[in-house]
């Protein structure tokens, strides 16, 4: 009896142990696209998640591409005034067929919401018009054989303001709850939102000095959130370390190298129209920064 509950023990704890960087990672060997507006754009916490699976799986190869775009909505909305007047807001479905027909992603990743609800308190048709964004982008997806999408909830509205003052977070948890209880096949919702107003709440410096654009460490938070969720066994290290890290300066390099010159070639309308360019040797130039990554990341 001893000897049976004694493998029964054991089997329960390889059952309820994390997962470890021996074990395959979701995204290995997938063309992975990440989609959102600037926060997107600038990339950080896309060059953090990179820089992880990297260090964490060396064995395993990642192909991540980051595409935002500053501006963005799923909404197709902007205010009058955006830019100060000189162009609207991009929508994403702009450009979202040329992208998947390029890039033909295996895996998406979808962080909007911030600029969806363009800064103005609850209102039922705002919110409608950015549900039937995300239910769009997930039939396009889906239609152009997208095999995984992850929603990644808005990032908070940092603001500190006083009882009964609008404060536009409200907002965005509103859209975060909403993306949270979205089911549909083949797409999981990463509650961002909760973790950063979580982590925000327990400091208290700011994560975004302007309330909307967090700077590394929110970047860093958004990467761990993301990886958290799948399962990847994060270890705890500081960002200054991270940022010291040549596989990091490496990571970043080609996160940059690829997101730029990817971009040109989709072609996008914000400011003005940037039509498709040829790809050219980006992709040969990025493999050899790849080999360059693989050499640190194999010899550790």
């Amino acid at each position: 009896m001893k000897s049976i509950l004694s493998i029964a023990c054991v089997l329960a704890l390889f059952l309820l142990a994390p997962a470890t960087a021996a074990e395959p990672n979701p995204l290995a060997g997938k063309r992975v696209v990440f989609l959102g507006d600037s926060i997107t754009q600038a990339g950080g916490y896309v060059t953090f998640v990179d820089y992880y699976l990297e260090k964490l799986y060396p064995q395993q190869d990642f192909d991540i591409i980051g595409l935002g775009l500053a501006s963005e909505t799923l909404s197709g909305l902007s205010e009058e005034n955006h830019a100060g007047g000189k162009f609207p807001r991009p929508c994403l479905f702009e450009r979202l067929q040329r992208l998947l027909d390029k890039a033909k992603p295996d895996v998406v990743f979808a962080c909007y919401g911030i600029n969806d609800g363009i800064y103005q308190p609850l209102d039922s048709q705002r919110f409608a018009a950015f549900q039937n964004g995300v239910k769009q982008l997930i039939a396009q997806c889906q239609a152009a054989g997208v095999q995984q999408i992850y929603l990644v909830t808005p990032p908070i509205y940092d603001a500190t303001t006083q009882p009964g003052e609008f404060n536009y977070d409200a907002v965005m948890t509103e859209y975060a709850a909403w993306e949270m209880a979205l089911k549909a096949p083949r797409v999981q919702t990463i509650d961002l939102h909760s973790a950063m107003r979580k982590a925000r709440d327990a400091q208290t410096e700011v994560f975004a000095k302007d309330k909307v654009h967090p700077g590394p460490a929110g970047h860093l938070l958004m990467a761990k959130t993301i990886l958290s969720a799948l399962n990847a066994p994060i270890p705890e290290e500081s960002l200054a370390e991270i940022q010291a890290d040549p596989l990091y300066k490496l990571v970043d390099q080609l996160r940059k190298h690829r997101s730029s010159n990817w971009m040109k070639y989709v072609g996008y309308t914000r400011e003005k129209t940037v039509p498709p360019q040829p790809l050219g040797e980006t992709e040969q130039e990025s493999a050899q920064i790849q080999a360059k990554i693989n050499d640190v990341r194999r010899a550790e």
